[in-house]
């Protein structure tokens, strides 16, 4: 099966579209232990889960990563005036 990936307009899209995969893997994998009536499936499967979970976690840092960096240079770029600076007493 082809994936079809949309098109995305920033990392930040492309993170979020990522933990939001994370947390429906976890979720799928938690229902599904909680079907599961073998114990040795169902610790597996609660296994994949917090897996999912870490994923989800490491992709979350990262995102408040980059927007604090955007935040930060979008904060030193507007910090630039494109008009020059005229003095008082000219």
């Amino acid at each position: 099966m082809k994936r079809v990936i949309p098109e995305y307009s920033s990392l930040e899209d492309i993170l979020q579209d990522a933990i939001d995969k994370e947390t429906d893997a976890k979720q799928f994998y938690t229902e599904a232990a909680n079907l599961a009536q073998a114990a040795e499936v169902r610790d597996f499967l609660l296994g994949m889960a917090e897996m999912e979970q870490g994923h989800a976690d490491m992709l979350q840092r990262k995102l408040e990563s980059v927007k604090s960096d955007k935040t930060v240079m979008n904060g030193i770029l507007s910090s630039f005036n494109d008009e020059p600076e005229i003095e008082k007493g000219e």
